[in-house]
């Protein structure tokens, strides 16, 4: 057998061993659906799944808002294109409020973890503490007279930041219910503002409570009455009730 035919054969064979020996790398394309659906199980699935849906909507819809601010004001805007915009922009609010609904799922079992845990930090003879912050009549103001006293709840609470805090917020019965009913909402909003402001932790579960007017007789001012209590119990005593 001459030397060129060894070739050939040789040559031939080493690419029979070589076909049959290399990997298949045709792609499986049967578990992609079964391994997308994966990356989107549980709540940490779902919280990465819709940040991805708002960031891709709320970028779209931003780029159609610089388009129609880049027309002439004098020109008609694509009419079916503005509501492209605002449909994408509520969808992507939409995306991220369900992510951060994930989110909290996700953190739930670990804040209870960490509340169990302070809890046996607490000492058992620590009771609830009661800070009243008092206003004006009619006002949602907190005046500056009252800073000490947003000052000791804000020491409280960071000494003891796994808490239950609950937040009353009354008036004094001048004026008609519904208007002092709201004006108790913005109180407790101007306190649990102005604890987010300082800095104050407030990583425990909180309760809102806007009574409204206090009892008492009608059109009466009451300083007392005009008020939010700030009440905050930490998780080691909880169960001794507020």
């Amino acid at each position: 057998m001459n030397r060129s035919l060894k070739l050939l054969l040789l040559g031939s064979a080493l690419f029979a061993v070589s076909a049959c020996a290399a990997p298949n790398r045709e792609p499986d394309l049967s578990n992609i659906q079964a391994n997308v659906d994966k990356t989107r199980e549980g709540d940490f699935g779902e919280l990465l799944y819709h940040l991805d849906a708002a960031a891709d909507k709320s970028e779209r819809a931003e780029e159609i808002k610089q388009s129609i601010d880049a027309d002439a004001p004098y020109l008609y805007t694509n009419l079916p294109l503005r509501q492209e915009g605002v449909r994408l922009a509520e969808e992507a609010a939409e995306h991220r409020a369900r992510a951060e609904a994930a989110l909290n799922r996700f953190l739930d079992p670990i804040r209870a973890r960490l509340a169990y845990l302070e809890s046996l930090h607490v000492p058992q003879d620590v009771g609830p503490q009661t800070t009243s912050v008092y206003f004006d009549t009619g006002s949602a103001a907190i005046r500056d007279s009252e800073s000490a006293a947003m000052t000791d709840a804000g020491n409280f609470l960071s000494q003891y930041p796994i808490a239950h805090v609950q937040i009353n917020a009354y008036t004094d019965t001048v004026g008609s219910t519904n208007a002092n009913k709201a004006l108790a909402q913005r109180r407790a909003k101007s306190v649990m503002n102005a604890m987010a402001e300082a800095g104050v932790p407030l990583a425990a579960d909180v309760s809102v409570i806007a009574v409204g007017e206090a009892e008492g007789e009608d059109n009466v001012e009451n300083q007392q009455n005009r008020r939010v209590d700030i009440i905050v119990q930490p998780h080691g005593t909880y169960n001794k009730g507020m």
